[in-house]
């Protein structure tokens, strides 16, 4: 995903059509917004990123807001969101958000907002929270491990809160549920093209769900 394509061809059969397909009754995008492990970064190639498998697996377009180091659930990027009829949002952007430079009354408030100002523009879209995968260096790595879980503590609290609050169609996806293995980082953070496969399986988990 990070190599430059310089050159591409795409073979067909001499006798092959190509024609647009009119979008049916479930057409509506599901809307990303996430890091750089959600832009794609590291699969080999686009269709491995977790969100084209993901397409793949439920049939729907996918929308990729995944910047990578700026996922951080800024209010002009959910402001943007809200204005994308959309059949779910993704919310995914812990990874970026354990720096200590985000509180975490702070990193507390970015949830509850995002998800707020979602609901109070498109009450009847669902919204998919997501915990940090994790890292897979964690065992030999005590801050990073630390890190990770305090934020997802905090995300889990957040969720509680909201569905406290009487928040309807919001949904939560918790690290294990993602199941990224030792095997599935090239740096134990972003995803080989099995880990954005493991990704991508953890999601179609719940979001099939959803959709049903």
């Amino acid at each position: 995903m990070y190599n430059e394509v310089t050159f591409l061809e795409i073979g067909v059969d001499e006798k092959a059509d190509f024609s647009f397909i009119a979008p049916g009754n479930n057409a509506l995008p599901v809307v990303v917004y996430g890091t750089s492990i959600a832009q794609g970064g590291c699969a080999s190639r686009p269709g491995m990123a977790w969100t084209a498998i993901l397409e793949r697996m439920i049939n729907k377009p996918m929308i990729n807001l995944g910047f990578s180091g700026n996922g951080l659930l800024e209010e002009s990027l959910i402001d943007y969101m809200a204005t994308i009829n959309s059949s779910l949002y993704v919310l995914d952007c812990l990874p970026n958000l354990v720096s200590k430079t985000f509180s975490e009354e702070e990193v507390t408030k970015r949830i509850i907002d995002s998800v707020k100002e979602l609901k109070a523009r498109r009450p009847n879209t669902p919204i998919l929270m997501v915990e940090h995968a994790g890292y897979t260096d964690e065992l030999v790595n005590k801050d990073r491990r630390e890190s990770y879980q305090s934020r997802n503590k905090l995300s889990k609290a957040a969720y509680k809160k909201l569905i406290a609050e009487g928040v309807e169609e919001l949904y939560y996806l918790e690290k294990e549920d993602i199941g990224l293995t030792m095997e599935g980082t090239v740096d134990g953070t972003h995803p080989t093209d099995l880990g954005m496969d493991q990704h991508a399986r953890g999601y179609y988990s719940i979001i099939k769900d959803i959709f049903d």
